[in-house]
C-alpha cells in the first residue's frame, strides 16, 4: 500500500494568478429567488468543496485553456444560473436562499505555473501547497446579498499541461450533482451546444411534506438514529490532539489488498463496507482513542432512486442522508472485521426506510432552528464520502481527453472527513488527514 503526501512545502510549485474575473450566463437568465431542500439546509454542508482535475498536456492543436474554458462556462451557466447566483442564510428562520439577478456571474481566475505536470507527477504523489491551484474563499466577491457559491481556476503549467479547479457550494449540489455540472460544462467545452443531461432544480421534493420511499412499510420501532449529542459529550480523545501539525495524505489500496480483507469475513461484502470498516478501525488505533469513549462512523448513503416521487433525471441538488454507526474506542480497536462490517450494512440498510430519512428531515430542520455551525472534529469521528461511482475520471474529451487525476482539497481542519477515490489501475485511493505523528502508525494498520 503506497502513500501520496500533501503537506509539505518543499515543492517547486509557483502559482502566479491573473485578476478575478466575473464570467456570465452568454443568454439571459431568470432574475428569481430560489428556497432550498431540507436536505441542502443542513448547516453541517455549507461549505464551499474544493476539487482540482489534472490533465495532461494535449497531443492537439487547442486554444487559449483558460479562454476556452470561459466561455465554455459561459454557456453552461444558461443552464445552471442558479450557480451564478447569491446564496445567504435569511435572518428570521435561517433557511438558505438563493438570489440570482441579470448581470451577476461566477468568479473565474486565470493562472500560471513555471514547472511541468510531469515534474510534479501529475500530483500523484502532490507534496506542495495545493490551495495555489484552486480558488481561495477569500477571491470570491462577498456582497451585501450573500456569497458566490461557485468559483473557478484554471492553471496552466509549462508543459502545456492544465489543472482545472472548482470551488462550488456543498448546499447547492452534492457529489453527484457536482459532476453532472462539471461534465455538462465540459461537453461545451468539446464543441457540444447543450448539455447530454438538462438540470432541472426540483428542490420542494426533498422537504418534509413532499417526501416518501418506495415500496416501504412503515414501522412500529423508531428508526436507529445515533444521537450526536450524546456522541459528542462522550467522544473519545487522542493524545495527538489538538495540534497544528496535520497531514494530509492519499493512501493507494490495491485490488489484492481488498480480496485479503474480504478473506478475513464470511459473509457477502462489498469493497465500500469492508474498506470502510478496515480504515474506520485503522484510524482508531492510530490516533489511540481513549478505550471508554465513543468513536462515530459516518457515510453518506444516496436516496436518488429510492425516493417518491421520483427524482428528475437532472436533479442536481443533494440527495443523501447519513448513516451512523458509534462503538467504545477499545471495543473497535479489538474487534475483528467482521462485526464491524455487520454494523455498517445495518446502518446503510436503516438508511433507506421511510421513516429513518423522514426522522433525518426532522433532525435538520432542528438543527435549523438551534443555527448550529459546522465545525472540524478532534479525530473521535470519520465521515466518509465516497466519490468512486460519479465518473469523475471518464474521458470528457475537449483536446485533453479525460482527466489523468482528481482530488479533492479537504481543509486540514476538518480532519474527520475521508474520501474514497477511484484508481485507474484498479483498488481505492483513500484520502485521510491525521496530526503527522499519527499517520505513520495509520500507514502500519493499514495493511491487510
Amino acid at each position: 500500500m503506497g502513500s501520496q503526501g500533501m503537506s509539505s512545502s518543499t515543492s517547486p510549485l509557483v502559482v502566479k494568478k491573473s485578476q478575478v474575473v466575473m464570467v456570465q450566463p452568454s443568454k439571459p437568465t431568470p432574475e428569481v429567488s430560489l428556497s432550498l431542500s431540507t436536505l441542502d439546509n443542513d448547516p453541517y454542508i455549507e461549505t464551499l468543496a474544493k476539487t482540482i482535475y489534472v490533465y495532461a498536456p494535449s497531443s492537439k492543436e487547442t486554444q487559449d485553456p483558460a479562454s476556452l474554458l470561459r466561455e465554455a462556462l459561459s454557456h453552461a451557466l444558461v443552464y445552471y444560473y442558479p450557480l451564478a447566483g447569491k446564496l445567504h442564510r435569511r435572518s428570521d428562520d435561517n433557511r438558505l436562499e438563493l438570489k440570482c439577478a441579470p448581470g451577476e456571474g461566477v468568479p473565474f481566475v486565470k493562472a500560471a505555473a513555471e514547472c511541468t505536470l510531469s515534474s510534479l507527477n501529475y500530483l500523484e504523489d502532490m507534496d506542495a501547497d495545493l490551495n495555489q491551484l484552486v480558488p481561495t474563499y477569500e477571491a470570491v466577491p462577498v456582497a451585501s446579498g450573500g456569497y458566490s457559491v461557485l468559483a473557478l481556476q484554471v492553471t496552466v503549467f509549462a508543459c502545456g499541461g492544465i489543472t482545472l479547479a472548482t470551488a462550488l457550494s456543498h448546499s447547492l449540489c452534492d457529489g453527484f450533482g457536482a459532476s453532472q455540472f462539471f461534465k455538462a460544462f465540459t461537453e461545451f467545452a468539446a464543441g457540444k451546444t447543450h448539455p447530454s443531461i438538462i438540470p432541472v432544480w426540483d428542490r420542494h421534493c426533498l422537504t418534509s411534506n413532499n417526501l416518501n420511499i418506495n415500496d416501504q412499510t412503515e414501522e412500529e420501532q423508531a428508526p436507529k438514529l445515533v444521537d450526536f449529542a450524546e456522541a459528542c459529550s462522550s467522544a473519545a480523545t487522542s493524545p495527538y490532539t489538538p495540534t497544528n501539525d496535520m497531514v494530509c495524505e492519499i493512501l493507494n489500496v490495491t485490488s489484492q489488498d481488498i480480496t485479503q480483507l474480504k478473506d478475513k469475513v464470511t459473509e457477502d461484502v462489498t469493497t465500500l463496507e469492508i474498506l470502510a470498516a478496515h480504515v474506520w478501525r485503522a484510524r482508531c488505533k492510530a490516533l489511540k482513542l481513549s478505550p471508554d469513549g465513543t468513536t462515530l462512523f459516518g457515510m453518506a448513503v444516496g436516496i436518488r432512486r429510492t425516493v417518491d416521487p421520483p427524482l428528475r433525471e437532472g436533479y442536481y441538488g443533494n440527495a443523501f442522508v447519513k448513516a451512523n454507526v458509534a462503538m467504545k474506542a477499545g471495543e473497535l480497536s479489538s474487534s475483528p472485521l467482521s462485526p464491524v462490517v455487520k454494523l455498517i450494512k445495518e446502518a446503510k440498510r436503516e438508511a433507506l426506510k421511510k421513516r429513518y430519512v423522514s426522522e433525518q428531515l426532522k433532525e435538520t430542520e432542528k438543527s435549523l432552528k438551534m443555527k448550529v455551525a459546522c465545525q472540524g472534529g478532534k479525530g473521535a469521528f470519520m465521515l466518509l464520502t465516497d466519490w468512486r461511482q460519479l465518473g469523475l475520471l471518464d474521458e470528457v474529451d475537449f483536446g485533453y481527453g479525460g482527466s489523468v487525476n482528481i482530488i479533492p482539497v479537504v481543509p486540514k481542519f476538518l480532519s474527520d472527513i475521508c474520501v474514497f477515490l477511484p484508481r485507474k489501475q484498479g483498488g481505492v485511493r483513500v484520502l485521510v488527514t491525521l496530526p503527522k505523528t499519527a499517520m505513520d502508525d495509520l500507514k502500519k494498520h493499514m495493511n491487510p
